[in-house]
């Protein structure tokens, strides 16, 4: 590294513990010798993740959250932007992949004992961390506009209707409407792009200072 990266490192250190923060928690955090595969699934999630972060900016860029327009903005990405294809498959595809990593992570942290003393939080954090992975890709499944999307988010929040003395007025709340609809899509849109993301950004953050 040269002098000048150096110096500059140095400085933002003096106000910023950014090496020492990479440190503990990537580069040299202690871990014992006898990890197995079973314990990629973690740092595994954590790049899905983010290739999911990543996809998904690209995906929004053509994107439109109207009911009138969302059906062929998908059908645009996938035919007219470059690559956009590729993208889109990475995206849905990425979904299901999370599921099946984070399956495998909860597995083993049943099969080795991780929700025991002193670990109770790093199994809370995870399991809050899967309520909201399963919110945000029930609200990305409605996106696309098609009928199975329609449809599934009509049987889902259907549900809800089911929860005694509350189900119909909270069931209305969550479309936004009487129906699945215009409002629907807008207000899943928003959930899934900017507020669940930032509520799961947290708690992997949360989860990760938890195991440390």
């Amino acid at each position: 590294m040269t002098t000048k990266a150096q110096a500059f490192i140095n400085w933002v250190d003096a106000r910023f513990p950014m090496t020492k923060m990479l440190e503990d928690h990537m580069a040299k955090y202690y871990a014992p010798k006898n990890f197995n595969f079973w314990y990629f699934f973690g740092s595994l999630a954590l790049l899905v993740l983010v290739l999911q972060i990543v996809t998904g900016i690209f995906l929004t860029m053509n994107y439109k959250p109207d009911a009138t327009l969302a059906f062929a903005s998908v059908e645009y990405i996938m035919r007219d932007v470059n690559f956009g294809w590729l993208i889109r498959y990475m995206h849905s595809t990425g979904a299901s992949a999370f599921f099946v990593i984070v399956y495998l992570h909860m597995y083993r942290g049943l099969m080795y004992g991780s929700f025991k003393q002193p670990r109770e939080l790093i199994w809370l954090f995870g399991m809050l961390i899967y309520l909201a992975l399963m919110a945000e890709a029930f609200m990305g499944y409605l996106l696309p506009w098609g009928q199975m999307s329609y449809w599934g988010a009509q049987v889902i929040v259907n549900l809800f209707s089911a929860v005694p003395w509350v189900g119909d007025e909270l069931s209305v709340w969550i479309r936004g409407d009487y129906v699945v609809s215009d409002a629907t899509l807008n207000r899943f849109f928003a959930f899934h792009v900017i507020a669940v993301p930032f509520i799961l950004a947290g708690l992997v953050v949360a989860h990760i200072i938890a195991l440390h």
